[in-house]
């Protein structure tokens, strides 16, 4: 089987805000997620990904042993490149829990908009099998944790007012993975830009404001 690992993707963080382009994986897997993206994991075929590849279905099994596998790798991909970063971005923010949680928010935005294909696969998480549901479910649970552990210490500070920390935090991350749904390159904002503007909103969310209390 053909390994995957983060050097193929461009993604040993050094600038958890730098992106290449979106087309950092092997061709089979390039191919892979451009099929499911369209049709869905239950509307693509190993056939179709083959073809879309340039690959007999035999060969497409030399590099994968089922679409099953090629769905399960990419989102590892996805949740690993996304985790990798978040850490990053929280290492390099101030020590302020409301800093750190601006620092994620940016983060969350300009993955979904960079790695959008990515993103959006992650919507065909109900079609994963065990034991790569539960390996994928943990790696998006381990992200919503670090963002709730930001919001609930800005909110023991008196900077977030939320009443619900847990449902705040979710609708944040619902709001910010939102953007890999309608973003276009070459649209009239930036990623950068987005980022901000979302930054306004997920603060509004969780009971903060846009000014630095300090």
């Amino acid at each position: 089987m053909t390994s995957v690992d983060h050097e193929q993707l461009d993604v040993e963080i050094v600038d958890w805000r730098r992106y290449t382009h979106d087309r950092t994986l092997p061709d089979v897997l390039d191919a892979a997620l451009d099929v499911f993206v369209k049709f869905g994991y239950h509307g693509t075929t190993v056939r179709a990904i083959a073809m879309k590849a340039g690959l007999s279905v035999p060969g497409l099994y030399h590099h994968h042993s089922s679409k099953q596998e090629m769905l399960a790798t990419l989102l590892r991909i996805s949740n690993e490149d996304v985790m990798a970063r978040s850490r990053a971005a929280l290492a390099a923010a101030e020590d302020a829990p409301r800093d750190r949680f601006i620092a994620l928010v940016e983060n969350i935005v300009l993955y979904m908009s960079h790695r959008r294909r990515l993103a959006r696969a992650a919507r065909e998480i109900h079609a994963l099998e065990e034991p790569y549901r539960s390996r994928h479910v943990a790696l998006r649970d381990e992200l919503q944790r670090m963002v709730l552990t930001e919001v609930e210490a800005a909110r023991a500070t008196g900077e977030f007012r939320t009443t619900d920390p847990n449902e705040a935090t979710r609708a944040v991350l619902v709001l910010c993975q939102g953007v890999a749904e309608w973003y276009t390159p070459g649209g009239p904002k930036r990623p950068e830009e987005i980022a901000a503007q979302y930054i306004g909103f997920a603060l509004a969310l969780v009971g903060g404001s846009m000014a630095d209390p300090t």
